[in-house]
Parts: structure tokens; C-alpha cells; sequence
């Protein structure tokens, strides 16, 4: 009886269970909130939302979802060389249309 009492009194409850599980993913989704956090502009302090045990991922989430994204200027096109040479050609020719 005693030594069934030791096994019950070492073995892990549940709540201790989840917690444990949410810290191991927790620590698992830093490195890709991270990035995500940077890649979209936004202040990287909004990964503290997903220490938060029971609502953190849900509060994260919307936060993402919902929190007006900075406006970047776009991308330069990229074009195959070809293109790009043809594009080139096209605007000398307009300039020299235009001078003359």
C-alpha cells in the first residue's frame, strides 16, 4: 500500500500534464511566431500573448488577424532578362521618339 501511495504522489496530475505540454509547445512556436511577427512588420512583444496558458494562442491569433498590418511599398517586379532587355529597348526607343 505504501509503495502505491510513493507511485500516486510522484506521478504527474493532469493539469501538471498541460501545462507541461503547453510550455513544450510553447517553446516550439516561439521561433516561428518570431518570424512571422517580423516578416509582417509587427512589434516582436506580441509573442508574450502565447505564454498565456489557457487563452495565449487564441489572444495571439486574433491579435495576428485583426492588428492593421503596416502598408510596405511593393516589391520590384521581377522580370526574366529577356523581358527586362526588351522593356529597356522599348523606353529608348520612346525617348528617342520623343526628342526628336
Amino acid at each position: 500500500m505504501d509503495r502505491a501511495m510513493e507511485a500516486t504522489d510522484m506521478a504527474l496530475g493532469g493539469w501538471q500534464v498541460a501545462l507541461l505540454m503547453h510550455a513544450f509547445l510553447t517553446l516550439a512556436a516561439l521561433w516561428p511566431a518570431r518570424r512571422l511577427l517580423q516578416r509582417a512588420g509587427l512589434p516582436v512583444a506580441l509573442m508574450g500573448w502565447l505564454v498565456l496558458p489557457l487563452f495565449g494562442w487564441a489572444v495571439f491569433a486574433s491579435v495576428l488577424a485583426f492588428k492593421p498590418w503596416p502598408k510596405l511599398p511593393p516589391r520590384p517586379e521581377k522580370l526574366h532578362p529577356r523581358e527586362r532587355l526588351k522593356r529597356q529597348r522599348a523606353q529608348e526607343r520612346s525617348a528617342r521618339n520623343g526628342e526628336g
